[in-house]
């Protein structure tokens, strides 16, 4: 069903802006480090047997847990402002804690692919969101074929958290290069349930079905990559 503006969320104007940078002049990349207020949910499975496929060849044995992490996340403010994310990382890497790989990762600002293109070597695309991403309730993102729905439900107790990931990304030069993200905030333990909407090659490996979950809310940095 076709919507009109005034139904438009908030994540689908960006969305639309988005589309009109991106058949313009290309947006200027904020340098990294970048600082952002999140709402964050982050969820864990077991790793499929397709996950290791999605390394590349620089980093392919380095696979280490075979354990896959979900994200969906609100930034409220930031370099490029606000815009909604999903990601997955298949499995985690040896040779640092939390350490993984990002072969997928979508939002709905065209400065954010730009930045994360530009700064991290992240896959980043375009797609659409509707919902509040980083919160419970539903949740739907669509791209360029692929759609997934994702319900979560949360408890009310929360407590402060930090945690630090980082991510190994295989640049144009072929060198890998990796970055660390920061969070920290408030956290409470939740339940994620991920359904794919359309068939696709995600299904493959981020797995469908209730997982277990985190909400985080409050700030969160991103380094500059560094080999």
């Amino acid at each position: 069903m076709a919507l009109g503006d005034e139904h438009w969320t908030e994540h689908e104007r960006h969305r639309r802006r988005g589309r009109d940078l991106l058949s313009g002049t290309p947006p200027e990349i904020p340098a990294a480090p970048w600082r952002s207020s999140v709402d964050a949910l982050l969820w864990l499975h077991p790793a499929t047997r397709a996950a290791r496929g999605l390394l590349p060849p620089q980093l392919a044995a380095r696979a280490g847990i075979p354990v896959t992490i979900g994200g969906l996340i609100s930034y409220r403010d930031g370099p490029v402002g606000p815009y909604g994310e999903v990601f997955g990382a298949p499995v985690m890497l040896r040779g640092a804690p939390m350490l993984s790989h990002i072969p997928f990762m979508a939002v709905d600002s065209a400065a954010s692919v730009a930045g994360g293109r530009g700064n991290w070597a992240l896959p980043k695309e375009l797609a659409d969101f509707d919902g509040d991403p980083g919160r419970p309730g539903v949740v739907t993102v669509r791209g360029d074929g692929w759609a997934l729905r994702i319900t979560t439900t949360a408890r009310a107790h929360r407590l402060p958290m930090t945690m630090t990931m980082r991510a190994a990304q295989v640049w144009a030069d072929g060198q890998v290069r990796a970055f660390s993200v920061r969070m920290r905030g408030r956290a409470r333990l939740a339940r994620v349930e991920v359904e794919h909407s359309a068939a696709s090659s995600l299904g493959d490996w981020l797995v469908e079905g209730r997982h277990l979950a985190v909400l985080v809310s409050g700030r969160q940095d991103v380094s500059p990559a560094s080999s």
